[in-house]
């Protein structure tokens, strides 16, 4: 059985080591950054086309057919918001007719 230790004041074992700093300077070089992300996305859009169709005007007739659906969902959130404030509206005037009718509001 070993006795037991006793806390240090003074750790000279850890304290008289080398300590080793490791430093690894990062670079950032923007032009190529740009250079990277523009290769990749070249590399995506030929992969499209490449999927889409063989034909340039198959890949055309899709791009146009997002595009326009994109138009759409837009216009379809749009007025999805003004329909629900007309509604919001409507049930507002409602219910203010029939707390009038009963009483309720002087």
């Amino acid at each position: 059985m070993k006795a037991p230790r006793l806390p240090s004041l003074f750790k000279l074992r850890e304290h008289n080591s080398i300590k080793k700093f490791d430093y690894q300077p990062r670079t950032f070089d923007e032009r190529k950054e740009r250079l990277e992300k523009r290769r990749k996305e070249i590399e995506e859009e030929m992969e499209r086309e490449k999927g889409l169709g063989t034909t340039y005007e198959s890949h055309l007739r899709e791009r146009i057919s997002e595009s326009w659906h994109r138009k759409e969902t837009r216009r379809q959130q749009r007025n999805s918001g003004s329909r629900l404030l007309l509604i919001l509206a409507a049930l507002l005037v409602i219910l203010y007719l029939i707390f009038k009718k009963f009483g309720f509001i002087l």
